[in-house]
């Protein structure tokens, strides 16, 4: 159990690794076919790899990332599926305007075919007030 816990958190690091190196790709060879993302307060749903992947380019393409502050993975394991809540912390500039946001990552991940892949994500967010002294 220990070694798929670590296998999950490799991967999540592996993640946020491909993320701010900008290689795309990476981040879809962690991903099934048919993942789907469930963004927050959102009733719409995206599916598949490659509209997955698309969502971190287009994420990119609008905003700078200024700060990125991933924590340490909780993994819970139930058979062949992984539960990873991932707390994160970012700084962003989104239109000339500064966020300071706080959150977490929910990941599902599916062991298949001798691997695990994410099936599924969404994340919770709240913003962080800027003090100004």
């Amino acid at each position: 159990m220990v070694k798929e816990i670590e296998a999950i958190k490799d991967i999540v690091h592996a993640i946020n690794e491909c993320w701010r190196l900008k290689d795309y790709e990476g981040i879809g060879s962690y991903l099934a076919d048919d993942v789907i993302v469930a963004p927050p307060q959102s009733d719409k749903r995206i599916h598949g790899r490659a509209a997955y992947v698309q969502s971190y380019r287009d994420y990119d393409q609008t905003a700078e990332t200024l700060e990125y502050l991933p924590g340490n993975p909780k993994v819970d394991l139930i058979g062949d599926t992984a539960i990873a809540i991932c707390p994160f912390e970012v700084v962003y500039k989104l239109q000339s305007a500064k966020h300071h946001e706080q959150g977490q990552n929910i990941l599902v991940f599916r062991f298949s075919q001798g691997s695990w892949k994410i099936v599924w994500r969404t994340m919770k967010v709240e913003t962080i007030p800027e003090k100004f002294d």
